[in-house]
Parts: structure tokens; C-alpha cells; sequence
């Protein structure tokens, strides 16, 4: 089946950034599909790797772009997108948001080609802008609900990251047929690091007696990273020994450095930038407790946060300074706590349960990998994403590849 994978912003392993794209499109072709992705970048460019040929548009995007700049940046897709599918065969169209404008591409194409169109929602737009107050133009809030509407009834069928995210999709339009596939535990992937956890911590100069929290992932406006900081700032003016890092950029980079200034860290231990994902493999398993975090708008504590699964395939379990479904799951199983949005209140929080034992880590790590094994697993979800699509084709109208490519 020849399927056509509309995504703005695709990584591959050896970039920073989401994966859940490049890993769902190599299984496709592992799977006996031909896969072609459609994505952005800064530079035109077509690649091919493990059956998967991607061709990436001239189309720039950065996460410290202003909310205009992005806008841009999303139209320019949206009308190059557009253009290069309607001219790739296609038996299944699949388009994923954000933005929501990566549906406009998906539905020209699965018009011309009269092939079935599925698109994946990974966040509520304009829902969610709005709450945040970055969308306030009455006229824009008015195109971009009709294009939410029109997205979700062109669909065959909508994939959502959270059951927050499907109750949003049913609430504009009920009679659409979903299926909700969360963001995954790359479990294998982590499987080495889990084992060699000791000697990846000594190279990395964390001591034994300091406990480490990690963070890995966008630096932009909505993740609250200066909360974080200030977490660190406090705990070392308590005299703890504790050691935060937070790998990623974006646009509270300069804040987040400017506040570890004023707390007297040194902004390039506490900050050392973007790395790989393959990094990300390696170095979260010898860390003690990863973090998520989160402005305070109930708007975000649906989403589906790619660094909660990491924690989980990385055996380590998670501090939170937000309420959500993640939260809650991980509670449930003691592979997670919540602390507060105060930072000084937070590093007492976390201080005072990690001596009284009610922050367990050895419990938690085994908590938080059954959870990844038995819920959240890679395959696992792949599975249910391969129904929907697979299923989306009636085989009458389904054209046979005749060189499928195949991962060994």
C-alpha cells in the first residue's frame, strides 16, 4: 500500500527532536508499505533511509519563532505541502498536526488521488492557542475553528494522542471515527544505557551521593523551563546535593539562562543545549528522576508529552509541577509525584519525600518500565496505528508495491 505522510516537522534519530513520525513511517515500510513523507526543513532535500523516502520542503521552523513567525511558517507548508502531494500516488493519505493547516495538504491530496484521508491531532487548535491567549484576533480564531471543523469531517478517521485530545475532536464533530494512540516508550532503544547505568554516570561526572533530575526537550514558552531553573536555584541554596540539567532550546533559552545567573549556577551546566536523540538514550537511564514540565492552563494537561514516555523506556520515574492524564497514570502506579508550582515549595517537597521514602526510586524505576512495557510500548501502539490505517483502504482500491521495503 502506497501511503503519503504529511508531517511539518520530522526528525530523524540523529536529530533532536520528536520521533514518534520517523519511528510509525520505518515500521510502515517495515510492514510492507511504500512510505513517503512530506515534511519541512531549511533546506529542500530528499533522503531515503530504512525503506522510508523522505522529501523535506524549503520551509524554515524554529520553536523561538514569534507566534507570527510560526504562522508564516505554517502557511509556507501548507501551500508547498499542498503542491508536492498532489502529485505523489497514494493509497492512504495520513496528515499529522500541529499545525492544524498540515490537514489542508492531506485532504487536496486524498481528494486527487481518491484515496482516504486520516489525520492525527496533537494538539487542540485553535483550542489551545486561544486558551494561551496567543490566538486573540476574533476573525483568525473564526477561519482557524471552521478549518478544525473541516479537518475532522474530511477525515475518514482521527487519531488522537490522549483521551483528552479525542473528547476535544468529538466535541466539534461527534459523528468523526477515532481512535486515540498516545505518544510511546521506545523501550528497546533504552535497554543498553538501563544496563550500563553506572559506569554512563561516571562518564558523565555525576556523583554517586547527588541526585539528578533531567530534563530533555523544547525550551518554548508553554514547558515552563524557567520553573525548572528556579527548582535548581533553590535546592542549591538548601545546601543539597542535587544536579539539574535540561537539554534543549528554544524560546526561554536566554530566560532560562539569565535565571541560573542570578541563582549563581553555571548556565552551561544547568543549560548545555540540544543533543541527539541517541544522547537522550544514553543519558537519561543514569539520571535519578526526569521532569515535565508545564505552564498552569488546564488547555495543556492533555497533551501527550514525549518526554513522560522516554522517562518511562528509560526506567526513571518523573517529577511533575502539572496536573493531566499523565500524571495521574504515573501517580497511580507510584512512577510519578507532583509538586508544586512554587519552586521553593517544590525543592521542600521533593527534599522532604525523597528522606521519608514516599519518593522511592528503586520503586519507581521498576514501576515506571512496567508501565512502558505494558502500556505505552512502541510496538504496542504501532500495532494500533497499523489497524487504523491499513484499515482505512478498502483493498479493492488498495495498488500492490511491487518492490516493497522491508527493515531486517
Amino acid at each position: 500500500m502506497r501511503i503519503v505522510y504529511i508531517h511539518q516537522h520530522f526528525n530523524f534519530p540523529s536529530e533532536p527532536g520528536w520521533q514518534r513520525p520517523w519511528q510509525f513511517a520505518r515500521r510502515l515500510a517495515r510492514a510492507g508499505h511504500e512510505v513517503t513523507v512530506i515534511c519541512g526543513g531549511k533546506e529542500a532535500a530528499r533522503q531515503h533511509l530504512d525503506g522510508v523516502e523522505v522529501h523535506r520542503l524549503t520551509v524554515p521552523y524554529e520553536n523561538a519563532m514569534t507566534f507570527w513567525q510560526r504562522v508564516r511558517s505554517f502557511a509556507s507548508f501548507m501551500a508547498r505541502a499542498s503542491w508536492f502531494a498532489s502529485k505523489v500516488n497514494a493509497d492512504v493519505v495520513f496528515a499529522s498536526s500541529t499545525p492544524l493547516t498540515t490537514a489542508v495538504p492531506g485532504i487536496i491530496a486524498s481528494t486527487l488521488r481518491r484515496a482516504p484521508f486520516i489525520f492525527e491531532v496533537r494538539d487542540l487548535w485553535p483550542e489551545a492557542p486561544v486558551a494561551l491567549g496567543f490566538l486573540k484576533n476574533r476573525g483568525a480564531i473564526w477561519a482557524a475553528e471552521q478549518l478544525e471543523k473541516f479537518a475532522y469531517r474530511s477525515a475518514d478517521h482521527v487519531i488522537a494522542l490522549s483521551p483528552g485530545m479525542e473528547a476535544g475532536v468529538k466535541r466539534v464533530c461527534p459523528e468523526v471515527t477515532t481512535t486515540v494512540v498516545p505518544n510511546a516508550s521506545d523501550v528497546e532503544n533504552f535497554a543498553a544505557s538501563r544496563e550500563h547505568r553506572n559506569e554512563v554516570r561516571a562518564e558523565l561526572g555525576w556523583a554517586e551521593d547527588e541526585t539528578v533530575l533531567f530534563y530533555a526537550g523544547s525550551f518554548g514558552v508553554t514547558y515552563d523551563v524557567p520553573w525548572l531553573v528556579r527548582l535548581a536555584g533553590q535546592l542549591s541554596r538548601r545546601g543539597e546535593k542535587f544536579r539539574v540539567v535540561a537539554y534543549g532550546e528554544g524560546a526561554d533559552t536566554g530566560t532560562c539562562r539569565r535565571l541560573a545567573r542570578e541563582f549563581g549556577l553555571d548556565p552551561l551546566q544547568v543549560l548545555p543545549g540540544n543533543i541527539p536523540r541517541t544522547e537522550i538514550e544514553r543519558m537519561l537511564p543514569a539520571a535519578d528522576l526526569a521532569v515535565s514540565t508545564l505552564v498552569d492552563n488546564p488547555a495543556l494537561e492533555i497533551n501527550s508529552l514525549n518526554k513522560v514516555f522516554d522517562a518511562l523506556a528509560a526506567a526513571r520515574p518523573v517529577v511533575f509541577n502539572h496536573a493531566g492524564w499523565l500524571p495521574e497514570i504515573l501517580a497511580a502506579h507510584g512512577a510519578g509525584w507532583q509538586l508544586s508550582r512554587h519552586p521553593g515549595t517544590a525543592a521542600d517537597q521533593l527534599v522532604e519525600r525523597l528522606r521519608s521514602g514516599e519518593i522511592d526510586l528503586s520503586a519507581g524505576s521498576a514501576a515506571a518500565l512496567e508501565l512502558a512495557r505494558k502500556e505505552f510500548d512502541r510496538d504496542l501502539l504501532f500495532d494500533r496505528f497499523l489497524s487504523v490505517v491499513e484499515s482505512a483502504a478498502p483493498a479493492q482500491n488498495i495498488t500492490s508495491t511491487t518492490t516493497p521495503s522491508r527493515v531486517e
